[in-house]
């Protein structure tokens, strides 16, 4: 989990990955693992955090290429969540951490922006054009049936309340930092997000130096899901993540990162449905003071476009409550 040690010591280690969650419109019923820092939080120091993400997921795949009258899949809309978490570290190794979100999904208004976004880049716009704006659309078949349609199911509503217990066996400022992440997702959502289940998942983590002013993070772990099957979704059982950070520091209260992280098959009972996925991220943290941290940037979905979010934003403002 990320390190809460003041600025004045950030000049030493970093500031840790940017920690967002997969909140694409299918992935959102389910527990998916962030990227993170293995240092735990000094022993006695509690942090707070409060947290926010904004994203168009915009995908199809029709049987017959062109057909929009004939699709397998089309994903279409937009999510918002907000996330505050809890962490204290509660012996020199060993952090736990609580965090409750709340999510909404919808038609939204982004779909103007993220076809401008595309377009100065000149990245694909996936045919969103073909598509009515503002709308929310979340319909899938397998073997030609229909099994799942999300249309009638906009709205807000309580997520899975997560509990989490970070230990590092290494604390070392040279060479590798290592732990170990053990995540349980409750079932505590509300409509639309109202899902039974307990969720589980384990990450490996890694961190290594790079000169005076870089800092390299590295994950592996899984998703085990309790309630394989939600809105006509028949999701995996057990689900691959991985992410590789870069983290430079300029100034001795600020990063840079960039992120690529991706993860596996989500759902099995759609047709056409792309097994593997990754995105890319970037952002920057910024410390005020020293217990005052504020991060934001954005993510673009790079593999596969049919299973990702389009375009999305994040920010996070936390605060550390040091031990006495």
């Amino acid at each position: 989990m990320a390190s809460a040690q003041p600025a004045s010591s950030s000049s030493f280690t970093g500031r840790g990955p940017l920690e967002t969650r997969e909140e694409w419109l299918l992935a959102q019923p389910h527990l998916t693992l962030p990227a993170l820092s293995p240092d735990p939080l000094p022993a006695g120091t509690t942090r707070l955090r409060l947290d926010d993400d904004w994203g168009s997921d915009f995908a199809w795949r029709s049987r017959v290429p062109g057909d929009l009258q004939d699709l397998e899949f089309v994903v279409d809309g937009e999510h918002h969540t907000a996330g505050m978490e809890v962490r204290r570290g509660v012996a020199r190794s060993l952090t736990l951490g609580a965090r409750l979100p709340v999510q909404w999904r919808g038609g939204g208004i982004l779909d103007g922006v993220i076809d401008t976004w595309h377009s100065i880049v000149h990245l694909p716009g996936n045919a969103r054009t073909l598509f009515p704006a503002g709308q929310f659309r979340v319909e899938a078949e397998h073997h030609g049936e229909p099994v799942a349609n999300w249309d009638s199911r906009a709205g807000a509503g309580l997520g899975r309340a997560e509990l989490s217990a970070l230990w590092s066996p290494s604390r070392g400022m040279d060479g590798w930092r290592t732990a170990a992440v053990a995540r349980v997702a409750l079932p505590t959502g509300t409509r639309p997000f109202a899902a039974g289940g307990v969720d589980g998942g384990l990450q490996a983590l890694a961190a290594h130096r790079l000169g005076s002013s870089f800092d390299a993070y590295f994950g592996l772990g899984g998703t085990l899901f309790g309630g394989r099957a939600i809105d006509g979704v028949e999701y995996v059982r057990w689900r691959p993540h991985g992410f590789v950070v870069v983290e430079w520091r300029p100034g001795w209260r600020w990063s840079l990162l960039a992120e690529a992280s991706g993860a596996g098959r989500l759902a099995r009972n759609l047709d056409g449905y792309p097994s593997m996925h990754a995105y890319f991220k970037m952002g920057a943290k910024v410390d005020l003071g020293r217990a005052w941290r504020i991060e934001g940037g954005f993510l673009e979905g790079i593999k596969n476009l049919q299973a990702t979010t389009d375009f999305g934003v994040f920010a996070a403002v936390s605060l550390a409550f040091p031990s006495r």
